[in-house]
């Protein structure tokens, strides 16, 4: 029983670790990349329409959003090329959940209007407790690390931080995120590292859970030019929260090496993302 408690929860500490000072390399390079998943999300919706809808129930100028696991800011970074300026001179309290600090302040630092720093929470969601307090509460690419076994009661919190509408957006099982995580803990731990929870698993949680919810995939691709392995090796290095494989070492795997080299196969690095957009309504409309 120890021992699968410390399978368990290797992973969700291997993804703390990469959110502190040391890797600040790593993470701008991974983003080199991964803007690109928070560009698709922040066109993939009129969020305009989604804050004037609750302003316009609730009567007031000002509204309240919790950014659950908020990593970087790269959510609200994306959100400010799709608001208008008129939009951007509305207030939103933006309060901040994560249990590295570090991304709390790398959050800080990147909120401009209409976001403005409200609330901080230096903890794991699972063990979050406020109810009903957050008009908007989101959770942007932000659950994969949490352990399976308390997956369950994570939604449960997150659920029941928000009193209009929740988002999470979330890679499906077969999407890059997924795929190579699952490759890596079969080919590198044998298979001794649990899997990053994919959008399947949280749906599947709603479901048992009889909470209503609508989702919208959305498909793209993560490109890199072929030689470009600074940037690659960080991305993929990222993925996995595992900075002690080279790209090199990848390769020679056999599980993710085929995997990698089916993502080169063009002249170019191509990694495919599928992502679920899952909207939670309670009393909006």
């Amino acid at each position: 029983m120890l021992g699968g408690l410390v399978a368990l929860t290797k992973t969700f500490l291997n993804s703390c670790e990469h959110w502190s000072e040391k890797y600040v390399e790593e993470m701008h390079n991974f983003y080199k990349l991964a803007n690109l998943d928070y560009a698709k999300l922040a066109n993939s919706l009129n969020w305009a329409d989604v804050f004037r809808g609750i302003r316009g129930k609730l009567g007031t100028e000002s509204l309240e959003i919790l950014d659950v696991a908020c990593g970087s800011g790269m959510f609200p970074t994306a959100l400010q090329h799709v608001l208008s300026e008129k939009e951007k001179r509305a207030t939103i309290n933006y309060s901040l959940l994560d249990p590295s600090k570090f991304a709390i302040n790398e959050t800080k630092k990147k909120l401009i209007p209409p976001f403005r720093l409200s609330k901080e929470f230096n903890t794991r969601l699972q063990d979050f407790n406020c109810v009903d307090v957050f008009h908007i509460s989101w959770a942007i690419h932000a659950l994969y690390a949490v352990p399976k076994n308390e997956l369950k009661v994570s939604l449960e919190k997150f659920y029941s931080s928000f009193k209009e509408i929740g988002f999470i957006a979330h890679a499906c099982s077969d999407a890059h995120y997924i795929k190579f995580y699952n490759l890596y803990i079969r080919d590198c731990h044998n298979g001794a590292l649990p899997a990053f929870c994919s959008a399947e698993d949280i749906m599947k949680i709603f479901d048992f859970l009889g909470i209503k919810y609508d989702v919208q995939y959305i498909e793209y691709i993560n490109t890199a030019e072929y030689h470009d392995n600074v940037t690659v090796e960080a991305y993929l290095q990222r993925c996995l929260f595992d900075d002690t494989i080279r790209l090199s070492d990848m390769r020679d795997y056999d599980l993710i090496g085929n995997y990698l080299d089916s993502c080169s196969s063009t002249g170019k690095w191509l990694f495919p993302q599928k992502v679920a957009l899952i909207e939670l309504k309670k009393c909006f409309g």
